[in-house]
């Protein structure tokens, strides 16, 4: 387990984490680059509402990826049965 020092809107923030540094500093980017994605397109000036905007796109898209998982996941068992009962023939 690591500590890590993180800035995100400007805020430095230490973060205790098991995953690898270059993992989470894709995350700090990624988070950053919505935050001005955001800040560029929107009249919100509050720190506060920046990063809530920020995670609202963020968990938006998190909600659209696993809706297409499962939507694949489904059509995968469904290949899967397919050739099943193909075999058995």
């Amino acid at each position: 387990m690591s500590i890590l020092e993180l800035e995100i809107l400007g805020q430095k923030l230490a973060v205790k984490s098991d995953e690898d540094e270059s993992y989470i500093r894709a995350v700090e980017s990624y988070l950053n680059s919505k935050v001005l994605e955001i800040k560029d397109s929107t009249t919100a000036v509050s720190t506060l509402d920046l990063a809530l905007l920020a995670a609202l796109n963020v968990t938006g898209e998190l909600v659209k990826t696993k809706e297409k998982l499962k939507s694949q996941d489904e059509r995968t068992e469904t290949l899967i049965q397919l050739i099943d009962r193909s075999l058995e023939q």
